[in-house]
């Protein structure tokens, strides 16, 4: 059997104000599958995704790969995880789109030419190989996702990360997104109050609700079972 991409056995966190977050979530992402975090604001499921990333640290156990969570293994397992941030202005930073992806490798300590060259290969692959000197503040929506997807893409992660995917994007660019997630071999957790796009993207969905994972299987039967259709 494979190893899985995430395990988690009995996660939990409270806030520093004491308010908790996650009361004891047990998970598993197999290699290469994509699954749809649904519940409503609050719910926890973007503390949970901050936690995968060991952008927080809760009680219970978090393996990515294999690899247990803890001090010692922080850095090698958020090489592993790719964040792209609910808001793409919090990832784009940079005077270019180009310098913008090339900054992740530049920052391993991989040469600038060498950088280069991954930021735009990485950027040809999602098609936005015309906005590599584009100012990303004049970037529309669809246009700022694709290029902090590709500021992910460029440091090779096997695991992938998505809060809330399709905030500010149209129809137009929801369904663009949508094709590329599908085309994208990573494994892959996604945050989303849409059924929709969560239908076009993963064959499972896990509904959380008040810190704990209240529902696992297909999306359509998690989004009937609990009554979800926002959108």
């Amino acid at each position: 059997m494979s190893v899985p991409a995430i395990d988690v056995r009995g996660l939990r966190y409270t806030y520093p104000d004491g308010t908790p977050a996650l009361r004891g979530v047990d998970f598993q992402l197999a290699a290469g599958e994509s699954v749809a975090l649904l519940g409503a604001n609050g719910s926890g499921k973007t503390t949970f995704l901050l936690h995968m990333a060991g952008l927080l640290r809760g009680d219970g156990e978090v393996r990515i790969g294999g690899v247990t969570l803890e001090e010692e293994t922080l850095s090698a397992i958020r090489r592993s995880v790719g964040y792209v941030f609910q808001d793409s202005d919090d990832q784009l930073f940079m005077p270019t789109v180009l310098e913008d992806v090339a900054f992740g490798p530049l920052h391993r300590g991989v040469d600038g030419v060498e950088s280069i060259r991954r930021a735009r290969e990485t950027l040809a692959t999602l098609g936005i190989s015309h906005l590599e000197d584009r100012a990303p503040y004049h970037l529309s929506a669809g246009e700022k996702k694709r290029a902090s997807l590709a500021g992910v893409l460029v440091m090779n992660p096997d695991v992938l990360i998505f809060d809330e995917p399709t905030t500010f994007l149209d129809p137009p660019g929801q369904n663009e997104l949508a094709r590329l997630l599908m085309e994208l071999p990573q494994a892959k957790l996604i945050a989303t109050h849409d059924v929709y796009f969560a239908r076009k993207v993963s064959g499972r969905a896990v509904f959380f609700a008040a810190g704990r994972i209240a529902g696992d299987g297909p999306v359509e039967v998690i989004a009937d079972r609990f009554h979800w259709r926002l959108s």
